[in-house]
């Protein structure tokens, strides 16, 4: 039984092994360039999670949770048997981590064996929101070109490790491993066929798999639907659309849930909200000391800048999270910051304010240098007032979170970072043309979705005709962060061949402060 990565040869072929107990691992080798194969290769890692009610229809379902940057080596490891279920326990989920991330290569670290540095470019970027003061926008402008240099220094250039990990080299990596499936089954290659589930940014590497290789979908669900042209052009300038909509739900949810399964609930939904600007009025002029805190080892400051950003990431998940929002601020409203200090330094927040220099709370450099490798075309915020308009037009799109959102997008700190994708990386004319897949897509979107705002997935939808779009009537970044019965068995009848109809709306099960939900993934 193998619980170590290092101890699996990459291969051209897939060598399924027992490994973590009850699961079966991978390491497929692929080039570093499709173009030139003379660059090297690299190791993708694949986990597999085998279906316990297998039928001559099983697939091998393969899962991304989004990111950029997130390890669907470890959502499989965690959340498999929960992904089978939601799937009728008749097709093997299987887990990867794209270039770059995980267990994956190439290898990433922009301050290789300086935890330290890496510390300090996070306490001077992102300390505060955009607006914050008369000058967090310029210190944060000026602070990520430390960032760009560094990457630039260590993984950056033509040559630099960075240059391999845009999203088109990974739909590459997934079209060679559906032809290797078809080797290990015996069957033609060119039949080779996807089937794939993902969520947030894993749905812009599914549009650009589709739009490179149309003939080789197979089944693909996409949910919480990212604009991959905005994403493309380095834009992250879409995203807000809905998110005041988001915050609008907080409030009404939480009068309607009564003060005994809301501790923050006021009168009226108005009530909320005016005592929800109250405190961060009053964070903003004076923040909150704390010497010291259970669970971490360095004292912190109770600030606007993350009572904003939490409020943000309470938007995502808001079954679970919307009555941990609401403990956050009863207890700031009552003097106490024992629920505050947990909810921010949880990993919820693009830093965490615990950092201790160590290494082990921060940011990862992966998750930001795709961005920049993908967006290599797109905006790079030439000089501050650019920057400036950036987040001002954010602003227009949504008051509250519009100076919150450039700490989470990061596009800024690709603005001095030297580095582009060989040819083979790229995705030409994506947007020029329709793109019939051999098997219609599903794009499914709630009803409200904080930083994938629904008209994404129409604006996706119309670049592949037959594709059809699911709503849940729901709130939360993605549709399965509320997880319905009507959402899961559209989703495990397609997966068995039966596409939804169009203008298919779910309803959700559970609403927030009324339930838990069916299933969670998240």
């Amino acid at each position: 039984m193998v619980y170590d990565w290092t101890s699996i040869t990459p291969s051209h072929d897939l060598n399924w092994i027992p490994c973590f107990d009850n699961f079966t691992c991978t390491r497929l080798k692929v080039p570093l360039d499709y173009g030139d194969t003379s660059r090297g290769t690299t190791a993708i890692a694949f986990v597999k999670f085998a279906a316990p009610n297998t039928t001559e229809y099983t697939q091998n379902v393969l899962i991304n949770q989004g990111g950029p940057g997130g390890s669907g080596v470890e959502l499989v490891l965690t959340a498999g048997p929960t992904l089978s279920e939601a799937l009728g326990s008749r097709h093997n989920i299987v887990g990867f981590d794209p270039r770059g991330v995980g267990e994956s290569g190439p290898v990433i670290d922009c301050w290789p064996h300086h935890p330290e540095e890496r510390a300090q470019f996070e306490k001077l970027f992102y300390p505060d929101v955009s607006f914050a003061s008369s000058t967090s926008l310029s210190t944060q402008y000026y602070a990520a070109e430390i960032f760009g240099n560094a990457c630039t220094s260590s993984v950056g250039g033509p040559n630099g490790s960075a240059s391999f990990l845009s999203t088109p080299a990974v739909a590459h990596d997934l079209f060679t491993y559906i032809k290797a499936e078809q080797v290990l089954a015996q069957k033609p290659v060119e039949e080779a066929k996807i089937s794939y589930l993902a969520v947030s940014y894993g749905t812009v590497l599914g549009v650009t798999f589709a739009s490179l290789y149309p003939d080789n979908v197979g089944k693909m669900v996409l949910d919480g639907v990212v604009d991959a042209s905005d994403y493309y052009n380095l834009g992250w300038s879409s995203n807000l659309y809905d998110t005041s909509k988001a915050l609008d739900s907080f409030c009404k949810y939480c009068y309607r849930g009564g003060a005994s399964n809301c501790s923050f609930w006021g009168p009226s939904a108005k009530n909320i909200s005016s005592r929800l600007d109250l405190l961060l009025a009053g964070l903003k002029n004076h923040p909150i000391p704390i010497p010291t805190s259970q669970g971490c080892g360095i004292p912190l400051m109770a600030t606007y800048s993350d009572l904003k950003e939490y409020v943000l990431s309470a938007m995502y998940t808001p079954l679970s999270q919307f009555p941990e929002l609401a403990d956050v601020l009863s207890g700031l409203e009552q003097g106490n910051i024992s629920a505050y200090v947990s909810a921010v330094t949880d990993g919820n927040l693009p830093a965490n304010p615990c950092n201790d220099g160590s290494g082990k709370n921060g940011t990862t450099d992966v998750n930001t240098l795709i961005k920049c490798i993908d967006g290599y075309a797109g905006n790079q915020f030439e000089d501050l007032s650019q920057y400036r308009n950036y987040v001002d037009n954010l602003t227009a799109q949504s008051s509250f979170f519009g100076e919150v959102w450039p700490n989470n997008a990061g596009t800024v700190m690709c603005r001095s970072f030297n580095g582009t994708p060989p040819s083979s990386g790229r995705l030409p004319g994506m947007w020029n043309a329709l793109n019939r897949t051999a098997f219609p897509i599903i794009f499914v979107t709630p009803e409200i979705d904080p930083v994938a705002p629904k008209r994404g997935a129409y604006k996706m939808s119309s670049v592949f005709p037959g594709s059809v779009v699911l709503v849940q009537a729901s709130v939360g970044h993605t549709a399965i962060a509320s997880p319905s019965s009507c959402l899961l068995e559209n989703v495990k009848r397609y997966f068995d061949g039966q596409v939804p109809a169009e203008n298919t709306t779910c309803k959700p099960d559970v609403l927030p402060f009324q339930g838990t939900p069916l299933l969670s993934f998240m």
